[in-house]
């Protein structure tokens, strides 16, 4: 019933974007296979990260502590969840690449070799990306570095493409349904077998700690989100402030503006990582909206990745922000309005935005060849409405209880899917934000009615706010 409700529906409407024509001009353009290896490298260096915070090793907490504590090797204990990880992971790998291919040879531009080709090759990248998901578990600052090379030598690929043919994930885009092919199967092959090789090696030096941790981490995790608290469960897996403790946040100035800005700042700069992430999220946002409005492209489709990178972008960035929700929800604490608390603590995250977007707006639409004009109003259009979105989702609270009482229809009770409309609302219209931006110019009446949207229900929710 799951699969007919949600999974045939998405499928569809995946499948219907693959083949429509600007999918099809996507996904022909001569840039795909570089572009898919570069995705690929994306997908490594995020299994490398991933792993050291919820590995492919994780059962529940009880069954987790009591195999770690037998005399069981811990290949042997923990195998299960690992091939269990590994066949998710090499399926979505497959299946993905399995759209993609049947698409193009659908309208004869791949043939039936090309399309078996890239499905294999996908599966040896997924078999890979569980490999070094696992590693992401066993060493975890060790994937942090690692991701963050992969990282590097990718950008390094695309200012100087031929130095990507070097890297392993540049084996990937010679097999494209469109690409040249070459030997590249027999090389990941080789790469893909050494790995899993090394499986049993490296599970047997997975530590009782790590894996008590985060068995109880992805327990909590799925526990509020079982409640549809999103937030919660992503909070559970935030990193503690541990940079820049020994440097003041709050420093009184008779610019009270600056205050805030400066203890926003400096409580962002004590957790790096995330820092990092989240002007990396901005910057592709801003990339995503160049391409929009590049010819030919999907300008919809990439609006609404480049709403959703965006808002989660802005997370490390809205502590802030979070904090000040909280606080005006009850007794004043700081001896200002509740409005001027939660302005001040949107000027740092507005600021950061503003900034990251300008300039990769700049340098893309240097790159591209485009016109930086409509980009940028779409990329500050989309930061603004995404900033909204943010407050809107700090200020949300709990459940609302009557959305818990059932509402009998003739087709049935439709009250399950709008919790989950009320659990996912925001990302739902940063997404809808992210394609009025790039879409502002020809369709003005659209972008109207997502900001108008927008600050409604963030009216709606100060005003209930205790």
């Amino acid at each position: 019933m799951l699969a007919l409700v949600t999974m045939i529906p998405v499928g569809r409407a995946v499948w219907l974007s693959a083949a429509s024509p600007e999918g099809l001009a996507l996904l022909s353009d001569a840039m795909a296979p570089r572009a898919t290896s570069l995705v690929v490298a994306a997908l490594w260096a995020g299994a490398l990260l991933v792993g050291s915070t919820r590995g492919p090793v994780v059962l529940p907490p009880l069954l987790t502590h009591a195999l770690a504590v037998s005399d069981l090797p811990r290949f042997e204990a923990f195998r299960s969840p690992l091939l269990r990880s590994g066949v998710i992971v090499t399926t979505v790998c497959a299946v993905a690449a399995g759209v993609i291919a049947t698409s193009l040879a659908s309208h004869g531009l791949a043939d039936m070799a090309g399309v078996a080709r890239f499905i294999l090759i996908s599966a040896i990248v997924g078999a890979i990306s569980t490999v070094l998901w696992l590693v992401g578990q066993v060493f975890p600052r060790t994937g942090v570095g690692g991701a963050f090379g992969i990282v590097t030598i990718g950008w390094i690929g695309t200012l100087a493409p031929s130095a990507i043919d070097y890297a392993p994930w540049g084996w990937v885009g010679p097999a494209y349904p469109t690409g040249e092919g070459g030997p590249s199967f027999v090389a990941l092959a080789a790469l893909a077998l050494s790995m899993v090789a090394l499986v049993p090696a490296l599970m047997n030096r997975l530590g009782f700690v790590a894996l008590t941790a985060q068995a109880a981490r992805w327990d909590s995790a799925t526990a509020h989100a079982t409640g549809l608290d999103f937030s919660s469960a992503m909070t559970t897996y935030q990193t503690r402030p541990h940079a820049a403790r020994n440097i003041r946040a709050v420093r009184p100035s008779t610019h009270l503006p600056w205050t805030f800005v400066v203890r926003d700042a400096i409580g962002a700069l004590r957790t790096p990582g995330r820092l990092i992430v989240g002007v990396l999220a901005l910057v592709a946002a801003g990339t995503l909206v160049v391409m929009a409005f590049a010819p030919g492209m999907p300008g919809w489709l990439l609006g609404c990745v480049a709403g959703l990178i965006a808002f989660a972008g802005l997370g490390p960035l809205t502590e802030g922000v979070r904090h000040a929700a909280s606080a005006v929800a009850d007794f004043p604490l700081y001896g200002i309005g509740d409005e001027r608390l939660i302005a001040q603590h949107t000027l740092f995250p507005l600021a950061v935005t503003v900034i990251v977007t300008v300039g990769a707006v700049a340098v893309c639409s240097a790159i591209m060849g485009v016109g930086i004009g409509a980009p940028l109003v779409g990329a500050l259009a989309l930061g603004l409405m995404t900033m909204i979105a943010r407050v809107n989702n700090a200020l949300k609270g709990g459940l609302p209880t009557v959305l818990l009482t059932p509402m009998p229809t003739a087709a049935g009770d439709p009250m399950a899917a709008v919790r989950i409309l009320w659990a996912l609302d925001a990302l739902i219209l940063s997404a809808f934000a992210g394609a009025s931006a790039v879409l502002l110019f020809e369709a003005p009446i659209f972008g109207m009615s997502i900001g108008a949207a927008v600050i409604a229900i963030g009216i709606s929710r100060w005003r209930s706010r205790r």
